[in-house]
């Protein structure tokens, strides 16, 4: 490991990644409650949507620390490593269902997408134990 993983960033991007995708799943849990029950709907639509844009803004900080930390250790902000290329469609599926949620489009609209989301952070998570890259373990 070279001496710039070692930088602060090592204590900033991976706690903001990992809280992006926490919010991410609390997001779909109140999405999941706003779709399957129908008691105190108003409280749960603010729980979402704050759930929602709070995973929104840990993950693009996740992303832009994660950049700045990758143009310090290894001299570029993007190299197309399977764990950032992962992290930007889980950025980019995550910006859809924010959006569609801004823009209060129905949940059975916005839930597939979501779904995919999830999805996505979960093959994130997998690819650090699975392939080759820069974010191997």
């Amino acid at each position: 490991m070279s001496h710039e993983l070692g930088s602060i960033l090592i204590i900033i991007h991976p706690p903001l990644a990992i809280l992006g995708y926490l919010f991410t799943f609390l997001a779909a849990w109140n999405m999941g409650k706003l779709l399957f029950r129908r008691k105190d709907r108003k409280r749960d639509n603010r729980d979402f949507g704050l759930s929602l844009a709070v995973a929104w803004w840990l993950t693009f900080l996740g992303l832009v620390t994660g950049m700045i930390w990758a143009q310090v250790a290894w001299g570029s902000f993007w190299s197309w490593d399977p764990k950032e290329t992962a992290a930007l469609a889980v950025f980019v599926t995550l910006t859809i269902v924010y959006v569609m949620n801004l823009r209060e489009l129905p949940l059975k609209v916005q839930a597939p997408f979501m779904a995919v989301n999830i999805l996505s952070i979960l093959y994130t998570i997998s690819i650090s134990f699975l392939s080759i890259g820069l974010h191997s373990f």
